[in-house]
């Protein structure tokens, strides 16, 4: 996945749902901060590469979306991305193909601004301003601890959009629970 320029990205800040870190220093928070080190490899560069246009990290983790992942299988640069990639892996040794499987993880981000979706193995990228989403409800999967999060967005020509995120019931949690904080409907 090439390097994403910060410079060339349009700014979130102009949305009307956030929540700004640095204007509740010394406050509790409404939900749990996350360490930006429990992202992937890929995951932690995004955050590096977005804070400016996205504001700060407020926390993220590991997901798997056959929504987003059938999105993105049809789209040629992301087919491209994931063909270059699972050749790499093909003629690795066993112990650098497992190393590797950690970098290649789905993950969801929140910043202060937007959610970003990274679609890891396709090297598939969205952003959604809090402003975009209408709301966002769980229910539970049939694998134990697994939970099922619907997203449900308008894109930035108004449509709505319908995507669903599978991941731990911690991990819903903390994306409910970040999302309510910025003005995000939760159900």
């Amino acid at each position: 996945m090439e390097q994403v320029d910060a410079s060339d990205l349009p700014s979130d800040k102009d949305s009307t749902k956030f929540f700004l870190l640095s204007e509740n220093i010394g406050r509790r928070f409404p939900f749990t901060t996350v360490p930006v080190e429990i992202l992937t490899p890929n995951g932690r560069r995004l955050v590096q590469d977005f804070r400016e246009s996205k504001g700060e990290f407020l926390g993220g983790g590991v997901m798997k979306s056959d929504d987003y992942e059938s999105e993105a299988h049809n789209n040629p640069n992301a087919l491209a991305v994931r063909q270059r990639l699972e050749m790499q892996i093909a003629f690795m040794p066993k112990s650098e193909q497992l190393k590797m499987s950690t970098q290649i993880t789905s993950e969801w981000i929140a910043f202060e601004y937007a959610l970003v979706i990274s679609i890891t193995l396709y090297g598939f990228i969205t952003s959604i301003k809090w402003d975009q989403i209408d709301y966002i409800e769980s229910s539970r999967k049939g694998f134990l601890g697994q939970e099922t999060a619907t997203l449900v967005f308008r894109n930035k020509k108004g449509v709505v959009n319908v995507r669903k995120i599978q991941s731990s019931k911690v991990n819903i949690a903390s994306l409910k629970s970040i999302a309510s904080a910025c003005g995000v409907l939760v159900k």
